[in-house]
Formats: C-alpha cells, structure tokens, sequence
C-alpha cells in the first residue's frame, strides 16, 4: 500500500506540474503538422541567425484589418507629426514628383504596410500584429514569422527613434530591417521550393501594389527586394565579411546613400535661407540621395540618375506660404561643379510643364551646389534669388 500512495503522488506531481506549464506558457500560434519536434522554434531560428538573443519574449497579436491600419496611421504620425504627410505630399509634387498632386503619401505609406502583408512591426508598441487569420501551420504563414520576428529581434537591440530621425535617416534604417527580413524569408522559401514553385497570392498581391505607386513610394518598396539596393547592400556586406548582422543593427546606416554605395561621411550639412516674418515655415526636410536618384530617373535616365545620385553630398528643401500660395526652396549640394551644372540642366526641364496653375520656376548654380524655387509668385521667387546671392 505504501508504495501505491507513493505512485498516487507521482501521478499527482506530473499534472500539477503539467498544468503550471501550461498556465505560464506564452500565448503561441500552433507549430506546425509537418514540423519535426526537434526543429528550432521560429524564435530560436532567427536568434541563431542574427547571433542575438531576444530581450523579452515576442508579443504576437493577431488582429482584425481595421485595428492594424490604426496602428499604421498612429506609427506614421508619431514618425512624421499631424500633417505632416500632406505637406510632404505637397513639397514633392512642387519638387517633381508630380503624381502627389492626385495622390496622398499616407495612404500609400499605409499601403505598404498593408497590402500584401501577413503581419506588421509595431515599433511603438514593440509588438507585431498578425493578420486575424494567421496559421502558422502552413507553410507560406510560417515562413513569413521567420522573417517578422527578425524585424521584432532588430527592434528589440536598437529601438528606431520615432520623430527624431531625418525622412533620409528613417528611409535607410526601414529599408534596412526589411532587407534582413526579406533575406530570411527568401532563404527558407527557397528550402521549401516546392510550395512556392508559383508565385503565391500574396506575392502577386505585393507586387501589383508596387507597380501602381507613385515613383516615389515603389523606391520605397523595391528596396528590400531581391535586387533592392537595402537588400544587395546587406548581404554584400556579409558576404564580403565587411560587416556582421549584429554591427549592421546596432549600427544601420544613417543615409540612403550608404544603401547605394557612397560614403555617409561625405555628406555636408546644407542650410537654407532665413525667412521673412509673414513667411509661415510649414515644413524643412531633405529629399536624400535615393529620392533624387529616382526623380531624375524619372526626369532623365537610369544611367544619369545613378551617377549623380552617388555624387550627392546632401540637400535641404523648404515648404512654406504666404498670402499669394505655397512655395518651395530646394538646395542641393554635389561633389563637383559639372555634377551641379548637369542637375541644373535636368531640373529646369519641370518649366516646360505647360500645366495650369502658372509657377513661377526657377534653377541656378552656385559652385557645386543646385537651387531649385518653385513659388507661387514672382516676388518671392526672385526674393529667394536674392537671399542666395
């Protein structure tokens, strides 16, 4: 009889301990059917990939469309102020990039954080938000985790400042986590090449969103991708063993002309002229050596814009009004005076536009450095000549 009772509370032991383990277990999506029990867990994976460890452990939530783009809307706001997209939007459309004059940053900023998309990083809240119909137990899902719990590992070890990072600063450090997540992700479709022999719905989901984006917004989304500039400056690096996965995220590079080859420490600061009192100062950003590829790709040829893009030294731009309309002053500096004189060139064809309402445009050289004005009266544009000289 003693030892029957001595079984008895064995048994007892076991499930008591059983059930603890369940209660303290974190929530988890379903491991897989086909997934050997002996496989790393998709946590462990991306630690051995990326040589780091997990600060605390992932916080996955699986949510309904709705709540994920007021999530998207709140992260976009944090990074870039109340209205400051739509003023965004209005300075590129005065820079060149004319389908903002139709179109709306935010919403394809949400777009590419949405559509063809199965979970999102939330790096306000340090969370990554699953579609409501996420299933880990198939296969395209939990590929995808591999790749979004990266993002989550990334942020964890270097949280992205929000609101403190330049529109260039933010561009690269973006570009540069999806790169590492899109590289994961490639790696492990590749392993299991047979349930991705034909392009998946999201896939053609993805990129038929990139191909209806305005210029400016499909740079944006083509740069993790296989042949992306983030995506071939990340794993150049590891191949060449120039830099590490862990350097690379603890030290993402600070502008987008690292991702296209150049030198950050090339780059000088560029100022603008002051204001006048009655002038509202709405918004000063830098368009950044990958946006000024793309414009005079658009405006030129692949050719030109990739050398000129690499002579780009920094640039300054400013939105503002006054009671006539809005005007903008852009400032670009480049490596050498021929590289300013064939800027110059390109951009003075945006005068010829014929479209109303009339602007008053104007292009000039000062050494190496570009001045584009594109005002809303005579006055202010021949002013800011005159604040240059």
């Amino acid at each position: 009889m003693k030892g029957t009772g001595s079984l008895l509370l064995l048994i007892m032991a076991a499930i008591t301990a059983g059930v603890l383990l369940v209660v303290f277990k974190p929530d988890q999506l379903p491991r897989s059917s086909g997934q050997d029990e002996d496989e790393p867990s998709a946590e462990s994976y991306v630690e051995e990939i990326l040589r780091l460890r997990f600060k605390s452990p992932p916080v996955l939530l699986q949510v309904p469309k709705g709540a994920w783009l007021a999530r998207v809307d709140a992260n976009l706001s944090t990074q870039f102020g109340p209205g400051g997209l739509a003023r965004r939007s209005r300075a590129l459309d005065l820079i060149g990039f004319r389908e903002f004059s139709g179109q709306s940053l935010r919403e394809g900023l949400s777009a590419l954080q949405s559509v063809g998309l199965r979970g999102w990083l939330d790096s306000a809240e340090g969370t990554l938000l699953l579609a409501d119909d996420f299933d880990e137990t198939q296969t395209e899902d939990r590929v995808l985790l591999h790749g979004l719990l990266a993002q989550l590992l990334i942020e964890q070890i270097s949280p992205m400042a929000l609101g403190q990072l330049s529109d260039d600063e933010w561009i690269a450090e973006s570009a540069l986590r999806s790169a590492i997540s899109e590289s994961i992700t490639a790696k492990l479709r590749d392993e299991e090449r047979e349930s991705f022999l034909l392009p998946t719905a999201l896939i053609t989901e993805r990129e038929s969103l990139l191909a209806g984006l305005p210029i400016y917004l499909a740079a944006l989304g083509e740069l993790p991708q296989e042949r992306g500039a983030a995506r071939i400056f990340v794993e150049t690096r590891l191949r060449t063993k120039s830099r590490t996965l862990p350097d690379l995220i603890k030290n993402p590079p600070r502008s987008t002309l690292e991702l296209l080859g150049g030198d950050h420490s090339s780059i000088a600061p560029v100022t603008l002229p002051s204001l006048r009192p009655e002038h509202a100062n709405q918004l000063e950003e830098s368009l950044g050596a990958l946006q000024v590829q793309t414009l005079i790709e658009w405006m030129e040829s692949y050719e030109q814009a990739q050398a000129l893009a690499l002579l780009w030294r920094g640039d300054r731009y400013r939105l503002f009004a006054n009671s006539s309309g809005d005007h903008l002053i852009w400032v670009c500096r480049w490596e050498t005076a021929t590289a300013a004189r064939r800027a110059s060139e390109i951009l003075s064809k945006l005068d010829d536009s014929p479209n109303p309402p009339k602007r008053f445009i104007s292009v000039s050289v000062d050494g190496n450095t570009t001045i584009f004005t594109n005002c809303a009266d005579s006055e202010t544009r021949d002013l800011l000549r005159l604040t240059r000289q």
